[in-house]
C-alpha cells in the first residue's frame, strides 16, 4: 500500500503548523512554556503519517486528532485572535496564520486520507 497524496498533504500541513509555532516562539509571543508541546505533537504526528500510514492506516486518525487538539487548545486559550487582528506585528501574525491555516488544512487533508484509506473497493 502506498501513501496517498492526501496523507502526504496532511503531513505537509502538520509541518506548516510546526513552522507557525516556531515563528511565534522565536518572535516572542508571550505565554509559551519553556518547552512548548505543540511543535512536538504536530511534528511527531507528521513524521508518523509520512513513515507509517502506508502500512498502518489507523495512523491517519492521529493526523486528524493532533491538529484538532492544537486547534481546540488555541480556541480555548483565545489569544491568537489578537495576533491575527494585528498584521503590523509581523512575526506573531505570520506564525499564527501559518499555525491556524496549517492545522485546518491538516484536518481537511487527514479526513480525505482516512476516507480514501477506508473506502471499500466496489465489486463489479
Amino acid at each position: 500500500m502506498n501513501r496517498s497524496t492526501a496523507a502526504v498533504a496532511n503531513a505537509f500541513f502538520l509541518f506548516v503548523g510546526v513552522a507557525g509555532l516556531i515563528i511565534q516562539i522565536v518572535s516572542g509571543v508571550p505565554g509559551f512554556p519553556d518547552i512548548p508541546p505543540g511543535p512536538f505533537i504536530l511534528g511527531v504526528t507528521g513524521t508518523l503519517v509520512l513513515t507509517l500510514a502506508a502500512k498502518y492506516r489507523w495512523i491517519l486518525f492521529i493526523g486528524i486528532a493532533s491538529p484538532a487538539f492544537i486547534l481546540v487548545g488555541g480556541l480555548l486559550e483565545g489569544s491568537f485572535w489578537g495576533r491575527l487582528a494585528d498584521p503590523g506585528d509581523f512575526g506573531p501574525f505570520v506564525g499564527t496564520a501559518l499555525l491556524i491555516g496549517g492545522v485546518l488544512a491538516a484536518i481537511a487533508c487527514g479526513t480525505v486520507a482516512v476516507s480514501q484509506a477506508y473506502r471499500r473497493v466496489a465489486v463489479h
